[in-house]
């Protein structure tokens, strides 16, 4: 199947994923592999200035909100992930790649849209049975932003709204038709959705 092209923008945000080489685990303990995905966002925002509103680190890939304010994804995203593979490699010794592929993205021209992603990204721990609540997944920027702990950037509007009222929201959860439906539309260049029924 054939790359699709970038649709360039700073206009809106994008959802970003990319998943481990045969979907294996990565080979380091998680506390790891944050401060690895961390910094390498850090490196790579200092070349490419981006906007990160969410970043959700799972065993196997991770999920990101980014906003590009030079219409520059591509480049922002290839210095992260060869900066986030020489970490792992150096670590773990393999010599194989890292990921198994491109990362993946799909623009969200759209406020709605963006709020079901935004809370689909946090759900991610829930959704795994490895957290009760988003908040309290170590390996968020949600727990870092509310935690009032240091990252080495800043975040960019991690929350909508009042913060208990978010939360109450992000926690809710979605059923599995709809939660179907938005994995379907995150595979599209850009989501589109229709209503929930």
């Amino acid at each position: 199947m054939p790359r699709k092209n970038l649709i360039r923008t700073d206009q809106f945000p994008y959802h970003v994923t990319i998943r481990c080489n045969n979907k294996e685990w990565f080979d380091l303990p998680r506390e790891d592999v944050w401060r690895y995905c961390i910094s390498s966002i850090r490196i790579a925002s200092k070349k490419y200035p981006v906007k990160i509103q969410a970043f959700v680190l799972m065993g196997n890939h991770y999920h990101l909100m980014i906003w590009t304010p030079n219409s520059d994804l591509d480049r922002f995203m290839y210095e992260m992930n060869r900066t986030l593979s020489k970490y792992l490699r150096q670590e773990t010794r393999r010599i194989n790649r890292i990921f198994g592929d491109r990362y993946k993205w799909s623009l969200i021209q759209n406020e709605i849209y963006y709020q079901i992603v935004l809370k689909y990204i946090y759900q991610n721990p829930v959704r795994a049975g490895i957290s009760n609540f988003c908040e309290e997944y170590r390996f968020s920027t949600l727990y870092y932003f509310l935690n009032l702990d240091i990252l080495p950037f800043e975040l960019y509007k991690p929350t909508i709204g009042d913060k208990n009222e978010f939360l109450k929201w992000v926690n809710s959860e979605y059923e599995n038709r709809e939660r179907e439906k938005i994995q379907k539309a995150l595979k599209r260049p850009v989501f589109k959705w229709h209503k929930f029924n």
